[in-house]
C-alpha cells in the first residue's frame, strides 16, 4: 500500500474529477474551479472529503473519521437529483482509479474497504433521505392545518 500512498494526491484528484463527472456540465467547472469554501461549499466538501476517505482506506480506518466524511457527502447528494446508487457511486470510483494507478496485489484489500465504506455510505443516504421526506410530511402537515384555519375564519366551514 505504500506505493499506492506515494501517489496519494494524483489517486484523490483523479478521483475528484470522475465524481465531478455526475453533475451537469455548468456545474463541474464551478466546482473545480472555485477554491472559496464559502462560494463553493460543495466542491469544497468533496476535496476535503475525499482526502480523508482516501487516507482511512490507506490507514486504519477510522469509523468516526470515515462516518464524518462519509455523512458530509452523502447530505449534499441526497437532496440533489441523485438516485441512491448515483449518490454513493463516487467510492466505486476510486476503484477504478486504483486499479489504473496501484499494484495488483495490493487492490483486494482496497477494494474490501471501499466496499465496507459504500455500504456505511448507503446507510447514511437511506437516513438522509428519510429526514427529508419526515421534514416534507410535517411541512405539508403544517399547510393543511394553515388552509383549515384561513377556511374557518372566512366562514367556509361547513
Amino acid at each position: 500500500m505504500k506505493a499506492v500512498a506515494e501517489k496519494r494526491s494524483d489517486v484523490v484528484q483523479e478521483w475528484f474529477e470522475r465524481t465531478l463527472r455526475s453533475y451537469p456540465g455548468q456545474t463541474v467547472g464551478f466546482l473545480r474551479g472555485e477554491k472559496d469554501p464559502f462560494r463553493n461549499p460543495v466542491g469544497h466538501t468533496l476535496r476535503e472529503g475525499l482526502g480523508v476517505l482516501f487516507d482511512e482506506i490507506l490507514g486504519e480506518m477510522d469509523e468516526a473519521r470515515i462516518t464524518a466524511a462519509l455523512d458530509a457527502i452523502v447530505r449534499i447528494r441526497a437532496v440533489q437529483d441523485h438516485t441512491a446508487s448515483q449518490a454513493v457511486a463516487f467510492l466505486f470510483l476510486l476503484k477504478e482509479v486504483l486499479r489504473e494507478k496501484s499494484p495488483a496485489a495490493d487492490l483486494a484489500a482496497l477494494e474490501n474497504r471501499i466496499d465496507r465504506m459504500a455500504l456505511l455510505a448507503f446507510d447514511l443516504y437511506m437516513k438522509c433521505r428519510e429526514k427529508i421526506y419526515e421534514i416534507k410530511a410535517e411541512e405539508a402537515k403544517r399547510r393543511v392545518y394553515l388552509l383549515e384555519r384561513v377556511s374557518l375564519k372566512r366562514g367556509d366551514a361547513r
